[in-house]
Parts: C-alpha cells; sequence; structure tokens
C-alpha cells in the first residue's frame, strides 16, 4: 500500500473516518517504487549444529520462498511493501517468526535489505517452546471509544473483529508448544453483577475466548487485579466463556483453594503446571484475592509461592509462575515483588513472569532461571505513549530448565499488538537492554529478536556510535566518551512512523489541527507523514493525543524532517498538562518555544530546537505535550496546503557527563549531540 489517509471530523479532534489511497509513488512527486526488492540473510544453526539443506529447511518471505545456501545463507527477489515476514521451519527445528521494516535493514550500497543472521533451536527430546504475552483485555475503548474515533469491536461482529485485532501476532503464537497471556478483565457481554468497590473496573465480550484460542493461545493466568471486578458473578461468567472456547485457566477461584490451584498440562511430551498469582489484597471490600470465604484471585505471597512451586515439583510437573504485581508504569521492580519472584525460582521454577506495570522492565537470570519482571502489554486500550512500545516473549526449557529466550519487541498500536519495527523496535531494546543490565544481564542479537540464554553469553559491549534512522546492523549500547558530547532519548518513540499503519491498524497516537494526517511510504524504504489542510493558507498543527509522562530531565531537543518546497515557517509548543479539575484547553495550544524558518528546498530539511524544563520542587517535571504548528511564509504567493514530515522526536537530554564514567556502552541513548548547539 503506498500511502493512507486519515480524514478529520470537522467537530472532533480524534478521527472520524479512515479513507485509503492508492496513489503512485509519481503521483505523490516521486519516482514510483521498485516492482521487487532483493532480501539476503543468512541462518545460525551453529550452536545445534544444524544442516540447514539435509534438515529440510524452508525460509519465506511475505510467503515466498528465499533460495537457502548449504552456509545458511538465504536470498529473495520479492514484490516491495513496507514489512517484511520472514518465516523458518521445515525439519526438526523449532518454528520462527521475525519481521523487519525497511528502514532497518535497508543498505544503500546494493539498494537491497540486508537482515542480521536469525539463530535456529534444534526440536529434541525434552526441549518445549512458551510464549508469554501480558496485559490483555478488549473492552471500554474497543467498543465504546471517544468522539470522533473509530470502533474497533462491534457488538455483531465480535468474534470477526478480535480476530482481526489478533491476526498480526497470530504466527508467532501459534508456533510455540504452549502459548499464555494474561486475561486481565472479566470476560461478559453485559455487566454481569455488581461491581467491586474500585474505581476502575471493566469487562471484555466473551467473544474474546474464542478469538484468543483461534490465535494460538492455550492458556491465561487469571490471577490479577481486574477478574474480580464483578466479584463471584464476573468469575463465573469469565470461567464459562474459557470453558466454552476451550481455553485453559488458572489463577482464580470460588475459594483460595481452587484459585491457588495450577492449571497442569503435557506439552511436547513434558508435564507443566501453570501458577498464576496477584500481588496484594487490595483495601475495599470484598477485595480482589480469593479467601477461605470468597472468591477473587490467587494471592501470591512469598509463602505461597513457595507452597505452590514445590507442591507442583513433588508432583513431578514443571512449575511455571506468572505474577501481577508491582507498580504501575516503574521501571524496575519493588523488593516484595523481586522476593516473590525469586523465590519461585529458588524453589524449582525455571521461569517467573511479571505483569502489571504495563511497561516493560528488565530480564534478569537468577540460580539458573529466568525472571522477566514485567512483559508490558499485550493488547489494551491505554493511550499512554510509554506503555506501546512492549514485548512477547519466547522461552524454551529443556529437559525442565531454562534454556533460552527471545525477547520479540512488540507495538501496541490502534490498540492492538503488531510486530515493532524501526524507533519502536529500538524504544523496547534499548529499555531492555538498560534495565536489565543492572542485573549484569547479556543479550545476543538474532534478526531483531534479544536472546538470553542460560549460559549468560551475550554481546553487550557493541558499540553505536548514533544514526539518523535505527539500523538493525548496527544497534549497540552508545559509547560518548567524546568530551563535549551530550546524550538523549527520544520519548516519542514513534515519529518515524514505521509504525503507524499495519494492515488496517492506524496508529491514532497522533492529533492535527486543521489538517487531514496521512501516511506515505518513500522509494527509497521508510515512511512520512503528511499533513493536508482543510483551510488552505492557514496555520496547521501535529501533536501526539497524549501527554508525555515519563520525562525527568531539565533540557531538551524537538526536532523534525519537513520537506516543503515553497518553505514554511515552524512553531514548536509545548502545552503543560492542566491540573485537576482545571478545564482543559485545546489539544494543540501551548507555550510557543521558538520559531525555524524553512528555506524553499525540494529535499528533505532538518530543522531542531533546544528548550528546557522548570524542574518541581519534588525533583518531577510537569507532564506535557510538544507540537509544531507550521504557517507559510510571509509573502509566498501559493497558500500552504501540504505539508511532509518525518522522524519527529522530542528528546531528552542527560546532563553533562564525565568522559570516562560515560566510556562503556549505555543502551538508553537514541541520540548523540555535539555542543554547542546540539547538532547531531
Amino acid at each position: 500500500m503506498a500511502g493512507y489517509l486519515l480524514q478529520k471530523c470537522s467537530f472532533a479532534i480524534g478521527i472520524a473516518a479512515l479513507f485509503i489511497a492508492v496513489p503512485t509513488f509519481a503521483q505523490a512527486g516521486f519516482a514510483a517504487q521498485p516492482a521487487k526488492i532483493d532480501i539476503f540473510g543468512a541462518l545460525d544453526g551453529s550452536r545445534d549444529q544444524i544442516k540447514y539443506l539435509s534438515d529440510d529447511l524452508t525460509v519465506s518471505i511475505n510467503g515466498i520462498d528465499a533460495a537457502l545456501n548449504a552456509d545458511g545463507s538465504f536470498k529473495a527477489s520479492i514484490p516491495a511493501a513496507s514489512y517484511y515476514r520472514i518465516d523458518i521451519g521445515g525439519g526438526d527445528v523449532f518454528a520462527m517468526v521475525q519481521s523487519f521494516g525497511v528502514q532497518e535493514t535497508y543498505s544503500a550500497q546494493c539498494g537491497c535489505l540486508k537482515i542480521p543472521v536469525i539463530e535456529l533451536v534444534r526440536r529434541t527430546k525434552g526441549r518445549v517452546e512458551l510464549f508469554f504475552g501480558g496485559d490483555t483485555m478488549a473492552g471500554r475503548r474497543y467498543i465504546d471509544p471517544a468522539r470522533g474515533e473509530r470502533q474497533l469491536i462491534g457488538p455483531a461482529t465480535a468474534a470477526d473483529d478480535l480476530d482481526r485485532l489478533l491476526a498480526p501476532m497470530r504466527p508467532y503464537i501459534e508456533s510455540a508448544d504452549l502459548a499464555s497471556v494474561n486475561l486481565e478483565t472479566v470476560l461478559a457481554d453485559n455487566v454481569p453483577g455488581e461491581a467491586s468497590p474500585k474505581r476502575i473496573v471493566f469487562y471484555s465480550p466473551t467473544a474474546l475466548a474464542g478469538a484468543l484460542t483461534r490465535a494460538g493461545v492455550d492458556y491465561v493466568t487469571l490471577g490479577n487485579n481486574h477478574i474480580n471486578d464483578y466479584n463471584d458473578a464476573g468469575i463465573r461468567s469469565t470461567h464459562a466463556a474459557l470453558d466454552a472456547a476451550g481455553l485453559a485457566r488458572s489463577g482464580s477461584g470460588y475459594l483460595d483453594r481452587e484459585a491457588e490451584a495450577p492449571h497442569k498440562v503435557m506439552v511436547a511430551g513434558e508435564k507443566v503446571a501453570m501458577l498464576g498469582f496477584v500481588g496484594w489484597q487490595g483495601d475495599w471490600t470484598p477485595n480482589q484475592a480469593a479467601g477461605e470465604t470468597k472468591g477473587g484471585a490467587a494471592f501470591g505471597t512469598r509463602g505461597q509461592i513457595r507452597r505452590s512451586v514445590r507442591a507442583a515439583a513433588r508432583s513431578g510437573y514443571i512449575p511455571i509462575l506468572q505474577y501481577h504485581g508491582g507498580s504501575e508504569y516503574s521501571d524496575r521492580p519493588g523488593t516484595t515483588t523481586s522476593s516473590r519472584l525469586r523465590e519461585a525460582i529458588d524453589q524449582g521454577a525455571p521461569l517467573a513472569i511479571g505483569h502489571h506495570p504495563h511497561v516493560v522492565q528488565g530480564l534478569e537470570v537468577h540460580n539458573g532461571g529466568l525472571i522477566a519482571w514485567s512483559i508490558g502489554n499485550f493488547m489494551f486500550d491505554q493511550d499512554f505513549l510509554e506503555t506501546h512500545s512492549s514485548f512477547v516473549l519466547k522461552v524454551w526449557l529443556e529437559d525442565g530448565a531454562f534454556l533460552r529466550a527471545e525477547v520479540v519487541p512488540i507495538a501496541v498500536v490502534d490498540y492492538r499488538p503488531i510486530p515493532a519495527v524501526g524507533r519502536m523496535r529500538e524504544a523496547t531494546l534499548r529499555r531492555v537492554f538498560s534495565l536489565s543490565s543492572e542485573a549484569g544481564t547479556r543479550f545476543a542479537m538474532s534478526g531483531g529478536h534479544a536472546v538470553i540464554r542460560a549460559d549468560g553469553q551475550g554481546d553487550n559491549i557493541r558499540c553505536d556510535t548514533g544514526h539518523e534512522s535505527f539500523k538493525l546492523d548496527g544497534f549497540g549500547g552508545l559509547c560518548h566518551a567524546a568530551k563535549g558530547v551530550r546524550v538523549g532519548r527520544d520519548l516519542l518513540r514513534r515519529g518515524d512512523f514505521e509504525t503507524a499503519i499495519f494492515r488496517d491498524a492506524v496508529d491514532r497516537a497522533w492529533g492535527a489541527r486543521n489538517a487531514a494526517i496521512g501516511f506515505y511510504d518513500k522509494p527509497e524504504g521508510g515512511r512520512y507523514l503528511t499533513l493536508t489542510a482543510e483551510r488552505t493558507g492557514r496555520p496547521m498543527y501535529l501533536y501526539p493525543q497524549s501527554y508525555v509522562r515519563d520525562a525527568s530531565q531539565a533540557d531538551y531537543v524537538i526536532e523534525v524532517m519537513v520537506r516543503a518546497p515553497d518553505g514554511v515557517r515552524v512553531d514548536f509548543l509545548a502545552k503543560d498538562r492542566p491540573p485537576r479539575g482545571t478545564r482543559a484547553t485545546a489539544r494543540w495550544r501551548g507555550d510557543n518555544l521558538g520559531t525555524v524558518m524553512v528555506m524553499p528546498a525540494q529535499g528533505w530539511q532538518k530543522v531542531s530546537l533546544p528548550f528546557s524544563r522548570e524542574v518541581n520542587e519534588d525533583g518531577t517535571i510537569t507532564d506535557f505535550r510538544p507540537a509544531i504548528g507550521i504557517r507559510q511564509l510571509q509573502g509566498t504567493a501559493v497558500p500552504l496546503a501540504k505539508i511532509e514530515l518525518d522522524d519527529f522526536a522530542l528528546v531528552e537530554l542527560q546532563p553533562s557527563s564525565d568522559p570516562q564514567s560515560a566510556s562503556l556502552p549505555d543502551w538508553r541513548w537514541t541520540h548523540v549531540y555535539s555542543q554547542p548547539g546540539l547538532t547531531r
């Protein structure tokens, strides 16, 4: 698809309707996109001594077979696209699925795409592949969207709608021997009963159970803080929907013993016990935890986790723990969470998976077992930008012990999970690598996924000196030992627009004033955004719909690439989140940080502006929303009707650091600037 146009409704800031345009690049003012593109890559089966040809392996790219050579290299010439999905299978290897964008793999030297080496895992007796997705629901905004936004799930079409929402991840899910998500919702088609006396309660259509099953999910954990939103009536409705769909469960019940009981199952010849727990009871009555005389979620105290893991192991099952706790939107687990998950490993669980923070946290190998502190959201209707860069986790066990895992970056776009590419992939990888390094965790890369192994072998010392755009072949920690250098991280994470469109998913994180938003593919690869004026000659504005909530420093750079043949004036603005109870103003209104004149030119021009934010007395930064205003230059004869933008970033700068202490790779940074002037 060459381009997409989002038509705004005149009465609302949100998107009212989606119009799909299919212009050629010649129509858009560029050379036509090449009909085909060459793609090169390689497989690595050295750890398991895999023979690529004699083992009857197959490699396909977007459904087209690639030519595979004896050394593991492969090549295909296929129709150009925005995404490329590589499927590897056959023989006695675990099926592998990876997706790539154009910009992150494009090589100007050959005019082709170069896929990083993808590691294979041989399927042998005793090996099991597990899949874990994070927080999952399909209520609230999916069914009752904000004014002007699209409804994603209709009452009469819920099953088909949910299948469509899960379709991008189905190939990743169904290849696992056992796939799981945290079902953080009651399942009901109407309010199932009296709600618990808490601030946030919700339910999702019962059709979600069948959709998860059709997508390849085998089991859900219900040990979380929303399964008891409607007390026993909600539990009853949820259990009934899951049972009817053939979807296994644990973590909730009408009494504590039922809630604490694991789901026991044979997986590829191995006996596995799936445990699910919530980390706190709640301070309302009746609370969310199951008890001796009441229903709810299994309460995962350290003692209860110890008893449950031991019992599963004594009965000959491999205990797998999922735990729902910790602080929302936090970077690291608290002492309670860390002690409980480590206790599970110490008692014999090879794997402990955390969720509830809605953002991803780090991973560590503890006493031979793998802990993932938080795997973030899988399918959720949150608008907060930091919750949209996430991952799913694939884990391989061997004879009941942890062998290896892959962090598979995903982006939650239009409230659904899609494979992450570009800056969204980078945001997940940098956050996971950085937070994991605090525990000494080392990763290697396999294609676009991060690999962690039980033997601890990895490549956490590679340096990346910084790229104008994210490149997988150069991904590494940023080494910024040079004096006078400032480094920073992009808080928008998605301004390259590479994940803005995936099938019928359209990124609703962007808003505009006096303009329709469109997304178009570049002939050389990558994607850009257009603003088409509703009233020509008047200013147009682009902004993220949500406030930036995770800013923590005083200094920033806002930057964007602009293509304006007639030139434009660019105003940079910042709008503070108003105090609670204060009347909100238009999202595009804000304080003018500064203005830059863009002179007429045919190509792309970078425009940037450094600015500072006031640090509050408690050391925090008030949440704010950046915006770009576009006006025509004074004296321009033709009224401004359209502008093209790319690489919109809000970069939070770190304080100047000692060059010697900054000589080792640091995974956090997406941008490197030289001073003065803060140029890249």
